[in-house]
């Protein structure tokens, strides 16, 4: 059987928080932390 893992889609909260970030820092989401709430998370830390 072949395994395949896919990426959680972000969570709406941590969506909402990333672009309150991104409007006060004036940066852009990358479009891949939106597919994968991990890269989010990442994102969202270095973000703070």
């Amino acid at each position: 059987m072949e395994s395949t893992t896919y990426a959680l889609p972000a969570t709406p909260k941590q969506v909402a928080f990333a672009e309150r970030l991104a409007r006060i820092k004036r940066r852009a989401v990358p479009d891949e932390c939106f597919r994968d709430k991990g890269l989010m998370s990442k994102w969202i830390d270095g973000n703070k």
